[in-house]
């Protein structure tokens, strides 16, 4: 058990903790295959007229990241999606990719889906703060 008491941990986390443990490679496998699967996403887009930044479906593999792998492993799924489109793999939508891309009107969204995977992941198991 962690530090947190028994009664804040959520009935699927505690199931999933005894029956499926992780390992380090399962954990850095799953990070790899969220950042591709958000990748794969990024290519379902619907055009706004209003801005340069498309909807994507890239949206849906953030947030699932973090409820799948938690705070950690969610966020590491996301910098790494990031990172490799700032080496200049085409991973954003339409098949975009470079230091430009990221510096440009996604760097927000970009930076959030970090984040908002790190919060869905917190959220998930129910610990304090």
């Amino acid at each position: 058990m962690s530090r947190h008491e028994p009664w804040s941990r959520t009935l699927s986390t505690l199931v999933s903790s005894r029956i499926l443990p992780r390992s380090r490679a399962l954990t850095v496998a799953l990070v790899v295959a969220f950042a591709a699967l958000t990748a794969v996403l990024a290519q379902l887009r619907i055009p706004l007229w209003f801005t340069p930044v498309p909807i994507t479906g890239q949206t849906f593999a953030v947030l699932l990241a973090g409820l799948a792998l938690g705070a950690r492993a969610g966020a590491a799924s996301q910098a790494l999606y990031v990172a490799a489109g700032a080496v200049g793999l085409p991973v954003f939508q339409g098949g975009q990719g470079g230091w430009s891309y990221v510096t440009g009107p996604t760097l927000g969204y970009l930076v959030g889906f970090i984040a908002a995977a790190a919060l869905v992941g917190r959220l998930r198991t129910g610990q304090p703060g």
